[in-house]
């Protein structure tokens, strides 16, 4: 077993959850700098939220299944 959780052979098989967390911080970046809606508070809070819900149920996954794979082998 290797002594670092994310080995070559590991970023490989997360890179499918690697890209679409990546896409989601580019556009709570994007949402942050602009108000491209222009709305009130609550709309803005629903908007991250939408973002930032799966984005860290995705993260969570991704380290979960680092685990898992890095346990396999």
């Amino acid at each position: 077993m290797a002594s670092t959780l994310f080995t070559r052979d590991t970023f490989f098989d997360l890179l499918v959850n690697i890209v679409p967390i990546v896409i989601g911080l580019f556009f709570v970046a994007l949402y942050t700098v602009m108000d491209p809606w222009g709305g009130s508070t609550l709309g803005r809070a629903i908007q991250y939220g939408l973002i930032l819900i799966p984005l860290v149920a995705l993260t969570i996954l991704t380290y979960a299944a680092a685990k898992r794979i890095e346990l396999e082998e």
